[in-house]
């Protein structure tokens, strides 16, 4: 087993080093039973923080497309129902919508109005290859779920190698000086396909007004970046979650 965790940890590590992240390390001791202990206590109050209720969050965010490395970036609100859905609705100049995102574990719906593009898919992450349907799935809606495979310390910090269905998850997590902001790096890996994650933040679960992400597609090399404004004192309305393109018995849009 720790043969197999290391492995797959230092696979995850060499695809993933975000920029600006803390040296990786090359060893790793196994943790005493008082370590362990600790670790798993770690993970757990970490879990505890993530958020029950439905929640919006008023975020600025930038897409950086790989083939012409052109960013998009508007402002607008994510509402998310946690291990559920999540809606994300961007607005440009005069208040139209430029994107919006439905995601759930079984099925994505991601259009961009100015341009008559709509893309629906199911729970295969490949058919949402260009898109950022895996850091939605993962960050958003399971961020920490998944069975502890491994755990070590290391400089301080905590790194913790997650197990959920076919994927694997590398977590690494770190408290900045003098701050009251947590520094998580992610790394996920399913079939060969890895993304990775750099989150700076008051919590790694939990969104507050000035945290940041940093998501990278392995994959396509789409790049989004997000910075979280504020965060609303009210839950959105569950209509939010529903499928945009679901139709009521009269044929109207829900």
């Amino acid at each position: 087993m720790r043969a197999f965790a290391f492995a797959v940890m230092a696979l995850a590590i060499a695809a993933c080093a975000p920029r600006a992240s803390p040296s990786v390390p090359t060893a790793l001791s196994d943790p005493t039973a008082r370590e362990w202990t600790r670790l798993r206590e770690r993970l757990a109050i970490a879990r505890s923080e993530e958020p029950e209720r439905p929640y919006v969050a008023n975020v600025v965010v930038a897409l950086r497309e790989p083939r012409t490395g052109k960013v998009f970036q508007a402002r607008g609100a994510l509402a998310v129902d946690p291990k559920h859905a999540l809606r994300m609705i961007l607005v440009g100049p005069g208040g139209a919508t430029a994107l919006d995102a439905w995601v759930t574990d079984d099925q994505f719906r991601f259009a961009v109005p100015a341009i008559a593009f709509v893309r629906r898919g199911g729970a295969n992450t490949k058919a949402s290859n260009g898109l950022p349907i895996g850091f939605f799935r993962w960050w958003m809606l399971h961020p920490l779920d998944g069975r502890l495979l491994a755990a070590w310390t290391r400089d301080a910090g905590a790194l913790y190698l997650l197990r959920r269905g076919d994927e694997t998850v590398l977590l690494r997590e770190a408290h900045i000086a003098r701050s009251r902001r947590e520094h998580l790096i992610a790394a996920r890996r399913e079939d060969g396909h890895v993304e990775r994650l750099e989150w700076l933040g008051r919590s790694p679960v939990a969104p507050h007004a000035g945290d940041k992400a940093r998501y990278v597609d392995g994959a396509s090399g789409l790049e989004v970046e997000v910075r979280v404004e504020g965060v609303g004192e009210h839950e959105p309305d569950p209509a939010a979650f529903l499928d945009p393109d679901a139709m009521n018995a009269n044929g109207a849009a829900l």
